[in-house]
């Protein structure tokens, strides 16, 4: 038995055992299958702390397994503008491009030049040109030829096609007017016109529930380019599964009544779980107990909400400017969810104009996100329960 904690909280591990992401990952897989013949794409999207960057790692996996290359990069704020957007893609690209020479020539080295070479399909997208000065903008024609470029040398080194996975992608949002960054809907027109003339090349973009309507906002086809793929808490069977699994290979068990209490606390939600299992482990470990029960739960509570509120919140509202902070003290003390306009007006000695205004940068923050006209949620769960132990400290 493993004397290892077996939990992984952070950002974008892989956990020991990942529960309840089955029928995803063979959507994905389908969707992979299909391609060029029958064009797709995925959104993926939840809250934080759900499991997307892991799942979105999955992706890749189910990608690389399929003969596909894959590219995954987390968009950086400054990628927001097409030369930006486009510069990451090529730099990613050129790393792609020499580990699959790389992996080409050994392959030749394994399995005899004559049998990779009946392996390799040549691609030659007949009637198919780039012009621009043509319908496309020039911006998204040369994105469109860079992914063209890479796709093709891909699959001339042995592979089905090119997957492009971002996450993060909420940060891609097009600025109003001719003048301004178009990033996102430069992306989606360059795959849109590529997937047309069939050439096989995947998009999955990852990110907060905010990037459906941004996608809207770019093109407004693109609802139809991209399957939604909503990542949300884990039922509670699964949600156990990824409790309880970890623990099969190690020397520390869990009592049947803390697992209760853990999974009536995490709420399903994958970050929860492994936080909540890894300082669980930790005390039972450093008491030289054999399982996890009650006891230990009491003792270590308060050091796991010290743990989420350093680790996972704090982060979040430190970077907001005083007034932002302010509004989301006054906000705690609204029913939620949904976080409602007009209760919140009630709570705060702000204006409503100014209100609103702080609202918009919050929602620019990815701090929450709009449901609809008047009403927000916040973009990580608890987060309500935390801006009531933060407000209690302030005070």
């Amino acid at each position: 038995m493993s004397e290892r904690n077996p939990y992984r909280p952070g950002v974008g591990l892989q956990p020991a055992y990942l529960a309840g992401r089955d029928d995803e990952i063979k959507r994905f897989g389908r969707l992979i299958g299909g391609s060029p013949e029958i064009p797709g794409n995925a959104r993926l999207s939840g809250l934080r702390g759900v499991g997307k960057t892991v799942l979105l790692q999955r992706f890749k996996d189910v990608a690389e397994e399929a003969t596909w290359s894959a590219i995954s990069f987390e968009i950086q704020p400054r990628q927001n503008s097409e030369s930006n957007l486009m510069s990451a893609i090529q730099s990613h690209g050129e790393r792609l491009k020499e580990s699959t020479s790389i992996a080409y020539k050994a392959r030749s080295i394994a399995k005899g030049a004559a049998d990779v070479a009946r392996s390799t399909v040549r691609v030659s997208y007949e009637g198919f040109e780039w012009s621009l000065a043509g319908d496309l903008e020039p911006q998204t024609a040369e994105l469109g030829e860079m992914l063209a470029d890479l796709t093709q040398f891909v699959v001339q080194h042995g592979r089905k096609g090119l997957a492009l996975l971002l996450d993060e992608a909420q940060i891609l949002t097009d600025e109003k007017g001719s003048s301004g960054n178009h990033a996102l809907s430069t992306l989606v027109a360059a795959v849109s016109t590529l997937q047309k003339a069939q050439v096989p090349v995947v998009v999955v973009l990852c990110g907060l529930p905010t990037l459906a309507v941004n996608l809207l906002n770019a093109r407004t086809y693109s609802e139809r380019m991209f399957q939604g793929f909503t990542v949300g808490s884990l039922p509670p069977e699964a949600a156990e599964e990824a409790f309880v699994r970890p623990l099969e290979s190690s020397a520390i068990s869990a009592d049947p009544a803390l697992v209760a209490s853990v999974l009536d606390e995490v709420e399903g939600y994958p970050y929860f779980i492994q936080l909540w299992g890894a300082e669980l482990w930790d005390t039972a470990h450093d008491a030289g107990l054999s399982a996890m029960d009650e006891a230990v739960l009491s003792v270590t509570r308060d050091r796991v909400f010290r743990r989420l509120d350093s680790d996972f919140y704090e982060p979040r509202i430190d970077s907001l400017t005083p007034a932002e902070q302010d509004l989301l003290i006054d906000a705690a003390r609204c029913a939620y969810p949904p976080l409602m306009v007009s209760d919140l007006n009630g709570q705060s000695p702000k204006s409503p104009g100014n209100v609103n205004v702080l609202l918009g940068r919050l929602v620019k923050a990815n701090v929450i996100f709009r449901r609809q006209k008047g009403q927000y949620e916040y973009t990580a769960p608890g987060f309500v329960d935390f801006l009531q132990r933060y407000s209690s400290r302030q005070n």
